[in-house]
C-alpha cells in the first residue's frame, strides 16, 4: 500500500523527491511513536468541517473488515458519491472487544461533535447497528436517526385513534410493491415510539424497515440509499484502490498511523 500511496503522491507532483524516498519516508512516519493520530486528526478536522458550519450534514456508521484479524469501526460524512471518514476505531475480528460496542460509537461521535458547531445532522446505520442503544446515543446528542432494522423485529403501528397489536415488521411488508409510512412503537422490550418507513420497492431482494425521528415516506427510502454510498468508499481504500488489506501491519498504533495517511489521502 505505501508504495501506491508514494506513487500517487509523486505522480501528482505533491512532494518533489523520488517515489522510492518517498515510500521510505511514509515508512517512517509509521514507525514513529512522537506521532499523536487524533491530535493531528483533530486539528484535520477542525479545518475541514468549517465549511459545513450550519448545514444538514448525513454520518454513516458503518464496520468493515480489514483481513481476518481486525474490524474498522467507521464514522463518515456523506459528500457526493463517498462517505469521507471523520472518525475511526480498529477493533480485533477474532477477539472479544475491550471497549464495548457502544461505548465506541458514542467516543467518535464526541469526537467529532465540537467541529460541527451545532449543524443539523442525521446519522445512518444498517441493521447490524440498529437498535435502542443506538436511538439513545443519537438523542442524547441531539442527532437526527435514520436506522434500517431487522425485519423480525416487532412493532404498534399507531392506526387512527388507537394502536394495532403487535407484530413483525414482515407481516404487513410480505413481497414486492408493499409499503406502510406511519408512526408506530417499535420494539416490545425498550419500546420507542419512531416514525416508520416500509416498503419493497420493485428492484430490491426485500423490503426495507427503517425507523426515523423524522416524518415517514419515499424520502426517507431515498435518503436511505445514500448510505450505500460507504461501500464505493471502502472499496477506494481496498482491492480496486488502496489496497489497504495487502498491508501486513499488525501493531494497532501503527495501523492508526497508515489509516492516518490513508484517509487525508481520501479527503
Amino acid at each position: 500500500m505505501l508504495q501506491r500511496v508514494a506513487e500517487s503522491i509523486s505522480l501528482q507532483g505533491i512532494n518533489p523527491a523520488k517515489m522510492n524516498s518517498i515510500e521510505r519516508r511514509l515508512a517512517r512516519f509509521l514507525a514513529n511513536d512522537w506521532v499523536k493520530v487524533m491530535n493531528i486528526w483533530d486539528v484535520f478536522l477542525s479545518q475541514v468541517l468549517e465549511f459545513w458550519h450550519g448545514k444538514s450534514l448525513r454520518f454513516v456508521l458503518d464496520c468493515t473488515p480489514l483481513r481476518h484479524d481486525a474490524t474498522i469501526v467507521y464514522l463518515g460524512l456523506l459528500v457526493h458519491s463517498r462517505v469521507l471518514p471523520v472518525a475511526w476505531a480498529v477493533m480485533p475480528a477474532q477477539e472479544k472487544w475491550e471497549e464495548k460496542q457502544w461505548h465506541i460509537v458514542e467516543r467518535l461521535l464526541d469526537r467529532i461533535i465540537p467541529h460541527l458547531a451545532g449543524g443539523d445532522c442525521t446519522l445512518l446505520a444498517d441493521r447490524g447497528l440498529a437498535g435502542f442503544p443506538l436511538v439513545k446515543i443519537c438523542r442524547d446528542r441531539k442527532f437526527h436517526y435514520l436506522l434500517r432494522v431487522c425485519k423480525e423485529h416487532t412493532c404498534q403501528r399507531k392506526m387512527g385513534k388507537g394502536w394495532s397489536s403487535w407484530c413483525r415488521f414482515d407481516a404487513f411488508v410480505q413481497k414486492t410493491g408493499q409499503q406502510w409510512y406511519g408512526w408506530a412503537k417499535v420494539w416490545q422490550e425498550d419500546t420507542i415510539e419512531a416514525y416508520v418507513s416500509a416498503c419493497w420497492m420493485p428492484d430490491c431482494e426485500e423490503g426495507w424497515i427503517l425507523i426515523s425521528d423524522l416524518q415517514a415516506g419515499k424520502r426517507r427510502v431515498n435518503e436511505y440509499a445514500l448510505r450505500m454510498r460507504v461501500e464505493s468508499t471502502f472499496q477506494d481504500s481496498k482491492r480496486r484502490g488502496w489496497n489497504l488489506e495487502a498491508s501486513l501491519i499488525k501493531d494497532e498504533a501503527r495501523l492508526d498511523r497508515l489509516l492516518l495517511a490513508l484517509f487525508l489521502a481520501m479527503w
